[in-house]
């Protein structure tokens, strides 16, 4: 059995996937998801996210020089917990952390944040991975994003530090 046939046939083949990429594979593939289903994968459900607290995550990023941006978003993702956005981030709830990420992927279209490399080629895997969630139905295609999303993030630390 393939990936594709596998993450097709069961979602939680499809997180496992996604989570056997490289960090980098990882944020291609948020990028191409949003970017080839942006119509209809949205944040997340309007009244389960908290888009003020997304938005002030992503101001944060915004801030930053386009490298520190990538470098952050690779924090986030391999779950840094030195990294204080990561951290911030590890303490957001789900639906949440996919409003952020649905901001990036905004930010990366307007010129905001460091934008995906013109000739970025997904791997074989990430190409699978992204037909089989093209397959989908919308309810699978959002807890896939969600449980990606919410698989990244540090804890917060210990005490009053985030």
């Amino acid at each position: 059995m393939t990936n594709y046939t596998a993450a097709v046939n069961n979602p939680d083949q499809a997180i496992t996937v996604f989570r056997r990429l490289d960090v980098d594979e990882q944020l291609a593939l948020l990028w191409f998801v949003y970017e080839q289903m942006g119509d209809s994968i949205t944040p997340a459900a309007p009244g389960s996210a908290s888009p003020e607290i997304a938005t002030g995550l992503y101001n944060q990023v915004k801030e930053q020089e386009h490298q520190q941006q990538l470098d952050t978003m690779r924090a986030i993702a391999r779950c840094d917990s030195s990294n204080q956005i990561s951290r911030e981030y590890g303490s957001l709830a789900a639906n949440t952390k996919l409003a952020f990420w649905y901001f990036l992927a905004q930010g990366m279209t307007s010129g905001e944040i460091i934008p995906m490399p013109d000739d970025y080629k997904l791997t074989d895997q990430g190409q699978d991975l992204l037909a089989a969630l093209e397959t989908m139905g919308f309810e699978e295609q959002i807890t896939i994003l969600r449980s990606a999303a919410e698989g990244m993030g540090s804890e917060p630390a210990s005490g009053s530090n985030v």
